[in-house]
């Protein structure tokens, strides 16, 4: 692919990622605790602590997937610019979905920390758009693409509660 291009793609596709997750993360969630009821009575900072530990394990999940684009360099996490080749490091070692996992960490931790019903719900949907727009688009456009390669990645790697080990060997080989 021609480097003119490439750079086109990899700005866009950064735009969706940015535009993605600010709205996601931030402003959807700004207004829901605009008009939300509180899910805990209790007043306590303790929340906001317990609500961290979803929160940084999200943003680490989140860094690792992207680090698992940027160490590829090829491709992007957007459907029209699949990588050429499957990617199966870092932190795809351990859960296919990452990008998924890392928001709804995300989402889960705000919820706790502003002890948010809203949050929850806003979470509960929109896992539940995730897992649809996974199984029945993402899913068969990959193993449209890498085949009985993915078949066996996802034999291998959970959709969505991460590996407590990561995947060993080279899923790579033919089989």
């Amino acid at each position: 692919m021609e480097l003119s291009k490439r750079l086109y793609t990899a700005v866009l596709t950064s735009f969706i990622m940015v535009f993605y997750v600010a709205l996601m993360c931030y402003f959807v969630p700004r207004l829901i605790l605009s008009s939300d009821f509180a899910l805990f009575a209790l007043e306590s900072n303790v929340f906001l602590f317990i609500g961290l530990v979803p929160v940084i394990l999200g943003i680490v999940i989140l860094i690792g997937f992207i680090w698992g684009f940027i160490a590829a360099g090829t491709g992007t996490p957007v459907l029209y610019d699949m990588p050429e080749e499957m990617i199966v490091r870092g932190s795809y070692r351990f859960v296919r979905n990452q990008m998924y996992v890392g928001g709804c960490l995300l989402l889960l931790g705000q919820a706790i920390a502003f002890k948010s019903f809203g949050f929850l719900l806003y979470l509960v949907v929109l896992f539940f758009l995730f897992h649809l727009l996974v199984v029945f688009i993402e899913e068969r456009m990959l193993k449209e693409k890498y085949g009985e390669l993915y078949q066996q990645y996802c034999k291998s790697v959970p959709r969505w509660i991460p590996r407590l080990r990561p995947l060993r060997g080279n899923i790579l080989k033919p089989f």
